[in-house]
């Protein structure tokens, strides 16, 4: 069976408007997915404005929707048809969100595919097209294992730059043809409540539908204006608790479609400034007995480490003054997470410092670090402030070394093998995880 130029290997799926196919160029040797036009009452004016709508269609190029290649009618049936690629999932199969199991997908994932739609629908918009009828059937999951939205079989083109009057509504014309009737257009579960009530698709009609296949992915279940939206996803991420209210909020005034990354970026900020905020009452406030304990071991270790680095530099071997250091108990978790990397050798290379520069360094981020230690020990700050100050530490070490040992006494000479102190401190990082 041959539609135009195309060799149709199998039927995709079909709706009461159009079929959906996996054809082939033969002279490419190329597979895509061709949908036909198949409204069975066809009339030369309808055809015409299904047409119109590919072309424009056809226009769109961004990775989270699907790329229209091709458009023409079929010389056999008269009907017109669009070529669109052919989106497969990281197997190799045709996928829609709908043929997930429950929990199939995860939170992280759930997000992703949450950013790629919305991204999308962004993206259309600014182009002046609605969808109009997004929901999981028509969200596929691409090679890459992002979200791809497709079937824009009854979608609305506006004027972007006008006053949003509406170019052209292939589907609100065959509707109009027919019966006269005015149309409520969309999917029963993901339509927006203005919509039921014959109000203009918008944006936010396309928010609307986006929050009930976010919700439904996350929780298996279906959401109307009697769902509590926050008080179900209590248990998830509580970024999600931000979102989705405002994604599905029943007045469009009110509707909101913000970035899950950026919310979550966000948030991880808030919590960090109030972990700091924290830590710095903390030392504000006191616990007198515990900081004056700590800045005596403070000023015996480093007074220690200055001598002792003297002599080092004369030959005596680093491992006693991590000794010396060792015994004070000024900084018990130190060896947890600092260590020379295995890929140091003997001798520098280009990528690698040897084992002697990341000696020296070992003796500068012991001193660098001592008071961040001691806190941690004493409770003043967990390990997430502690991987916070070593990653500040390691942008003034790359910045700037010198500033690193302002304020120690004078006879601490710091060893300026700053590549290797970079090394150790971006590893001690990432170890405090």
């Amino acid at each position: 069976m041959k539609i135009g130029e195309y060799e149709v290997i199998r039927k995709l799926g079909a709706g009461g408007m159009s079929e959906v196919y996996e054809v082939e160029n033969p002279r490419l040797a190329t597979r895509y997915a061709l949908k036909m036009y198949s409204y069975p009452k066809d009339d030369k004016e309808v055809r015409e404005r299904f047409l119109v709508e590919g072309k424009l269609l056809a226009k769109l190029n961004h990775p989270r929707v699907v790329k229209v290649v091709d458009i023409d009618e079929d010389a056999a049936t008269g009907r017109p048809f669009f070529v669109m690629d052919l989106v497969t999932d990281p197997d190799g199969q045709t996928r829609t969100l709908a043929q997930l199991k429950p929990g199939e997908a995860d939170e992280e994932t759930v997000a992703r595919w949450y950013d790629d739609m919305r991204d999308a629908l962004g993206y259309i918009h600014a182009q002046g097209v609605i969808h109009r009828d997004l929901k999981l059937q028509n969200v596929m999951i691409g090679p890459d294992g992002h979200a791809i939205l497709t079937d824009f079989g009854i979608s609305r083109i506006f004027d972007p730059q006008g006053d949003g009057k509406t170019v052209i509504d292939a589907v609100q014309t065959i509707f109009s043809v027919r019966n006269g009737a005015t149309p409520v257009m969309g999917s029963i579960g993901y339509m927006a409540p203005e919509l039921e009530m014959g109000a203009q698709a918008t944006e936010k009609s396309d928010w609307y539908a986006l929050g009930v296949i976010t919700y439904r992915l996350l929780t298996g279940m279906w959401c109307d204006a009697r769902t509590d939206i926050a008080e179900e996803v209590a248990t998830y991420d509580p970024v999600w608790k931000r979102i989705l209210p405002k994604l599905l909020h029943s007045n469009p005034e009110g509707r909101e479609c913000p970035s899950f990354a950026d919310e979550k970026r966000a948030e991880l900020e808030r919590r960090e400034l109030a972990l700091e905020e924290k830590w710095l009452k903390e030392k504000a406030r006191g616990h007198f007995a515990r900081h004056i304990a700590r800045y005596l071991a403070a000023i015996v270790a480093i007074g220690g480490i200055g001598g002792g680095l003297a002599f080092w530099r004369q030959s005596v071997k680093f491992d006693s003054i991590y000794a010396a250091l060792e015994a004070q108990r000024a900084i018990p978790a130190f060896d947890d997470v600092f260590e020379i990397p295995e890929e140091a050798g003997e001798e520098e290379t280009d990528s690698m410092p040897s084992i002697e520069q990341f000696r020296g360094a070992m003796v500068d981020a012991l001193v660098i670090t001592h008071d961040l230690f001691a806190d941690l020990q004493s409770g003043v700050i967990n390990t997430a402030k502690a991987r916070i100050e070593l990653n500040r530490l390691r942008l003034m070490a790359r910045r700037d070394e010198t500033s690193l040992f302002a304020g120690l006494p004078d006879t601490y000479s710091p060893s300026d093998e700053t590549q290797a102190l970079v090394i150790l401190l971006s590893n001690a990082a990432k170890k405090m995880k």
